[in-house]
């Protein structure tokens, strides 16, 4: 009974899939087209309150199949995956709870796609490993509420814009003080271990850096100005590269360069810093053996499949599995792809719940990026401009680092993917600044508001 349940949910989870992905889709339209047209009405709020609803019962409905097929298949950890799930759903009520609570009219689509992505995050992760996905439960509640709090921070905090080194100051120390404290993984020496628990400093880092970058240079667009936010930057990135967390540090580049480029508005400074990291990749290759390792492994997996090839291979070997409609949860070899819960998770999504399914989480991830840059057009106040341009930034490009590297279009780079990679830092860092966003929001919301009372008031007199 339990292989007829798995083989149909395969389409089912297809089918809940694309209807989510039509909500958001909806939900992107009746956001942001009716407010540019400032023609919000009744009728389009209660559209937009019915496709809410059905995307909660979406996603509540794709999260109870696949935690009904991991209970059925359990062997160990039945009671376990039930209390599991019995809480996650809670952790969903309580989320969307307290949103509704706090903020009047808050950004609905940057928090659904994500509780969508963390949804799926917790079904493959609890499928894995159960251990794994119990943590990644627990690091999703501490994302979440922190994010929570955080848009009133944005709007509270005037002088979030005037803290440039500061922000700058305190990555430096931190990263410096990781080449002395800290703790090789994977190859890398980017975790800093606490006891028991441990955290990667240059996850936090990111947030800080594009808070510099965005302080820095919301009022300044010269070459000068320029040259001197090189600098410090430049001073992490090696920093970066010399704890051989080249990953991070590529995404450190690619926000500078996206930040710069925004705030100036000039194309060669964007050029300018793609040929720069070109040349940075090249030295990168000559120096670093695992790099060199990673590039060979790119060209041809195949040379050497039972050692350097042999995570890139798996990856393919488990995309191709899966097919469209995926081989069922469950039914899939996820556990012999190397780092799989972070570096490859992609690959195991594709093998278990198909390429379709996959196609639909990146149409859904890519809704998020619009929205953040959505969030940042709305906004007239340059420094959050910068901070959402950023931010929205980090996301498609970790997003695209990590999809490409599993499909074999780039060389692997070792980070995560946003929302649904295994990664306590990585994920409470990520959801914290969809809180920025959010922020950002709200303060966007308010101006409205404040402008449409002004243009009342002179109507009236």
């Amino acid at each position: 009974m339990l292989e007829v349940i798995i083989n149909i949910s395969r389409f089912i989870f297809i089918l809940l899939a694309i209807y989510f992905t039509y909500l958001c889709y909806k939900l992107y339209r009746c956001k942001y087209k009716a407010v540019n047209k400032n023609n919000k009405s009744k009728i389009q709020g209660s559209k937009e309150n019915y496709y809410l609803k059905n995307q909660r019962i979406t996603l509540l409905i794709t999260h109870f199949l696949g935690f009904m097929i991991l209970i059925g298949a359990s062997d160990k950890h039945k009671l376990d995956l039930l209390i599991l799930y019995v809480e996650q759903v809670m952790f969903f009520m309580i989320i969307w709870f307290l949103l509704k609570k706090l903020y009047t009219e808050y950004n609905y689509l940057l928090w659904n796609t994500s509780l969508y992505l963390i949804s799926i995050s917790f079904i493959i992760l609890a499928r894995i490993d159960y251990n794994v996905g119990y943590r990644q439960f627990l690091m999703a509640i501490l994302g979440y509420l922190l994010a929570i709090i955080v848009p009133i921070f944005i709007d509270r905090f005037t002088f979030l814009d005037k803290l440039e080194w500061i922000y700058i100051g305190i990555s430096i120390i931190f990263l410096v003080t990781v080449n002395f404290v800290g703790t090789e993984k994977h190859g890398a020496t980017n975790w800093i271990l606490i006891g028991d628990f441990s955290f990667q400093p240059s996850e936090i880092i990111k947030i800080l850096f594009i808070l510099f970058l965005a302080a820095y240079m919301r009022k300044r667009d010269k070459i000068i100005h320029v040259v001197i936010a090189a600098i410090p930057s430049l001073i992490l990135i090696i920093l970066l590269v010399y704890q051989k967390d080249l990953g991070t540090a590529l995404i450190f580049f690619i926000i500078f360069i996206s930040v710069i480029y925004i705030s100036t508005n000039k194309p060669f400074y964007f050029l300018g810093g793609l040929s720069g990291g070109i040349v940075g990749s090249f030295i990168a290759y000559k120096y670093y053996s695992h790099v060199r390792d990673r590039v060979e492994a790119w060209i041809n997996p195949w040379a050497d499949i039972d050692r350097k090839g042999y995570q890139i291979a798996q990856s393919l070997f488990a995309i191709g599995a899966g097919g469209f409609f995926g081989k069922g949860l469950t039914k899939g070899m996820p556990k012999v792809i190397p780092a799989v819960e972070t570096d490859i998770i992609f690959a195991a999504i594709c093998e278990e719940f198909g390429n379709i399914f996959s196609i639909l989480l990146i149409i859904i991830m890519a809704l998020l990026f619009l929205s953040g840059i959505k969030i940042a057009k709305g906004t007239k106040d340059n420094f959050y401009l910068l901070l959402a341009s950023g931010i929205s930034c980090t996301f498609a490009f970790q997003m695209f680092l990590i999809l490409a590297g599993v499909t074999k279009l780039i060389p692997l780079t070792g980070v995560t993917l946003p929302f649904v990679s295994s990664g306590g830092t990585s994920l409470t860092m990520s959801i914290i600044m969809l809180g920025i966003l959010e922020g950002i929001h709200i303060k966007n919301q308010k101006g409205e508001t404040n402008e449409k009372k002004k243009r009342t008031s002179k109507q009236k007199r």
